[in-house]
């Protein structure tokens, strides 16, 4: 888990630049889910998370290597669990390999341990459209939302 930067300092101590230049969370690497009804199996291009105080700013890019279902949300997981389901996270796309489409959106948190891609008629990717996830399949996206 990443850790909140507290720059070691006590209340009335001078707060030096050299100190300030340590500003900033470590990234760490995390293990997303990735489900359409069942389990998807993936492969992790990256997927990377800090955290400042109760901020959480991540990127993730997935490759299916497994189908999902079809009429059922693409769900992604979250480092930590998010303060507010349908709250939007971020922005992203999710690639049809098969058919050489991109379909871009916002993401929102779908609960409060997963997300989901809105996509044109408020419903979440894989509803609308009524696609299943396929190999090859790849999920991208950036997300910055406040924690529980």
């Amino acid at each position: 888990m990443a850790t909140q930067w507290t720059a070691g300092t006590t209340s009335g101590q001078v707060l030096t630049a050299a100190t300030l230049n340590t500003i900033g969370a470590e990234w760490v690497d995390y293990t997303p889910t990735l489900a359409q009804s069942a389990t998807v199996t993936k492969t992790i291009v990256i997927a990377r998370y800090c955290q400042l105080q109760k901020t959480i700013i991540g990127q993730v890019v997935l490759n299916a290597t497994s189908a999902g279902t079809a009429n059922n949300a693409v769900q992604i997981g979250l480092p930590i669990a998010a303060r507010t389901a349908g709250a939007v996270l971020g922005s992203g796309y999710i690639y049809d390999a098969s058919t050489n489409t991109i379909y871009g959106g916002p993401f929102y948190a779908f609960s409060g341990t997963t997300m989901a891609m809105f996509y044109q008629t408020g419903n979440p990717w894989g509803i609308s459209p009524n696609l299943a996830l396929a190999t090859s399949d790849q999920i991208s996206l950036i997300f910055s939302y406040e924690i529980a």
